[in-house]
């Protein structure tokens, strides 16, 4: 079940999704409820989800070590694959426990994203979602959402499949942080956005290829819409979209991100 580079990017065995399936619910329940006891966790809009019947690319502000337990929740009892460095996915024994938890490895560079377009009928074979973080890296509970890499979204423009944002939201709580008795973690809460299809924003050149400048404005937009969206919300209520517990970048731990 070990991924070694080069090889398949995900295992469609009977013995790895029953191996899959008994390893994630579980332990998805077990973290998740870290997740509300940390955070308070709530969703919202869950429905632009859970009804869409296509296939789709989902992306995501990076927060929390726990966000992928996060987004999973999202479209329970599916569940989506979480692209991950290949290189996490490599280690021995975690590796293999995050594939069994759905991560699917993304080898570095362009090649990397073809490898993914040329492997897509296989990856959504039985799950309908691949999920990214095209902010590259954790940034603990920002809500200045840092510029997006364009690998999700030529994915997306190639495969011709539209973009949910999933959004995370931080709140103060009750009282303000730094106060007595406040709350020393943020309140969390994914706010599922609509859908966003490739053919608004993407161009081609004149032999036919996708215009890498327009790709990146599909990125830059999507970001775009995601940042409004915390602004408007702050506006409505000074506490949500907070930059108070802003920590700056994760570290990255050696198989877990």
């Amino acid at each position: 079940m070990r991924y070694r580079k080069g090889g398949p990017l995900i295992d469609n065995s009977v013995l790895f999704r029953f191996c899959s399936t008994l390893t994630f619910y579980p332990v998805w329940h077990i973290a998740q409820l870290v997740n509300i006891i940390l955070y308070s966790t709530s969703y919202e809009d869950l429905d632009k989800l859970r009804k869409y019947k296509g296939r789709a690319i989902l992306v995501s502000n990076h927060t929390t070590l726990l966000d992928p337990v996060l987004v999973s929740g999202a479209m329970m009892p599916e569940r989506t694959w979480h692209t991950m460095l290949e290189k996490t996915v490599e280690t021995p024994f975690l590796g293999t426990f995050t594939r069994l938890l759905g991560g699917l490895p993304l080898p570095p560079g362009g090649g990397g994203i073809e490898r993914i377009i040329e492997s897509s009928e296989e990856i959504f074979k039985y799950r309908r979602f691949i999920h990214f973080y095209p902010e590259g890296e954790c940034y603990v509970y920002n809500q200045e959402v840092m510029p997006f890499k364009t690998g999700a979204f030529f994915i997306a423009a190639r495969l011709g499949l539209p973009v949910f944002p999933l959004l995370t939201v931080f709140s103060e709580g009750a009282l303000k942080p730094k106060t007595p008795f406040a709350r020393k973690l943020p309140k969390e809460r994914l706010v599922v956005l609509d859908p966003i299809h490739p053919s608004v924003y993407i161009k081609y050149n004149d032999d036919g290829t996708i215009a890498m400048h327009s790709v990146k404005e599909f990125a830059a937009a999507v970001r775009d819409i995601m940042l409004k969206e915390i602004e408007r919300r702050h506006g409505l209520n000074e506490r949500d979209g907070t930059k108070s517990y802003f920590k700056g970048l994760m570290p990255r731990i050696r198989g877990i991100n």
